[in-house]
């Protein structure tokens, strides 16, 4: 291992502060060698104290920019500063994905917009749009650059981003030099026939990603979270055919070795951190994950600053 940081943890302490701890509770007669009460007790104050803090200590002191997150409501733009500030996240870029009608979509970047002047020092914005409607959508980007965003994401499913609609939009964002994050997904029936799709047919799989950032490989595209569910191998594997395409390490799904294989298959440059509103999980794949210093830096803070830069968006 490169780096991994040793926290006093290990897999007995680990078993006897829960798991089987709460087993020998009730199976006292069955298990040999279960901790008393009073030693599980005690190595559970000495992790509670030694492990949690050292993993919380050693999360805040690296900076990090959050290339994907999310303000549902103007409500809780509070939450996600709160929960940016105690992980030691120094900004978050934000959307509200989603809109069927032109309106509504104006609507959702419009409460996004107030996030960004409520919690200026924490949020950015991410511009929502739906390429269905191109002249409306080319509007907008426009609109939400001169509101101070900073990037498109989080884009759905409307159409493949492989498709020629998206086209213009790429094209607006090599203009402004802004970023373009989209919604990546590689549940078996999306990437291989004859299984039945279990997200709609117009998701955009690794392939789209690597169609659309080899026509433009001067755009800034961004492949939402590795850890969005289904086959994150697979997507490390495609998406190394595109030397310019950006994967975010967001998601729920936080295996073993998935930060790894991004690392190995496409370099720690192209990975951006990200959380998806998975603080915890968001920061802890990246810390656990055997990475050098250098390339933690890289991911939590130093590629999408890059990014950002293009623009004069970067953090200071």
């Amino acid at each position: 291992m490169k780096n991994r940081t040793d926290f006093g943890l290990n897999r007995r302490t680990f078993l006897s502060t829960s798991g089987l701890g709460l087993l020998g509770a009730s199976m006292s007669g069955v298990l040999c060698n279960v901790p008393s009460k009073e030693e599980s007790e005690q190595t559970a104050n000495t992790f509670q104290k030694d492990g949690w803090k050292a993993i919380m200590e050693s999360a805040k002191k690296y900076p990090k920019l959050d290339a994907h997150n999310h303000v549902w409501s103007g409500s809780n733009a509070a939450q996600v500063d709160e929960s940016c500030e105690a992980l030691g996240i120094t900004k978050a870029a934000c959307s509200i994905p989603g809109g069927k009608k032109v309106a509504e979509i104006r609507a959702n970047n419009d409460i996004i917009i107030q996030a960004m002047k409520s919690h200026p020092k924490r949020i950015m914005g991410q511009c929502y749009i739906n390429p269905l409607f191109k002249k409306e959508a080319l509007d907008e980007i426009d609109r939400c650059v001169d509101n101070g965003m900073v990037m498109l994401g989080e884009l759905y499913d409307a159409v493949k981003i492989s498709d020629p609609m998206y086209y213009p939009i790429v094209e607006r964002c090599i203009r402004h030099k802004i970023p373009l994050m989209l919604h990546g997904v590689t549940t078996l029936g999306n990437w291989r026939p004859g299984y039945l799709p279990t997200n709609p047919p117009n998701s955009s799989v690794p392939e789209d990603f690597v169609e659309i950032a080899n026509r433009y490989p001067e755009a800034m595209i961004i492949c939402g979270h590795i850890g969005g569910g289904g086959n994150w191998e697979y997507m490390c594997r495609i998406l190394r055919k595109a030397p310019t395409l950006f994967l975010d390490t967001s998601g729920s799904v936080s295996d073993e070795g998935m930060i790894d294989m991004a690392v190995k298959y496409l370099g720690a440059d192209r990975l951006l951190f990200a959380t998806d509103m998975n603080y915890e999980t968001g920061v802890g794949k990246i810390i656990w994950a055997d990475l050098s210093e250098a390339d933690r830096k890289k991911i939590f803070f130093e590629n999408f600053n890059n990014l950002l830069r293009k623009a004069g968006n970067h953090a200071s």
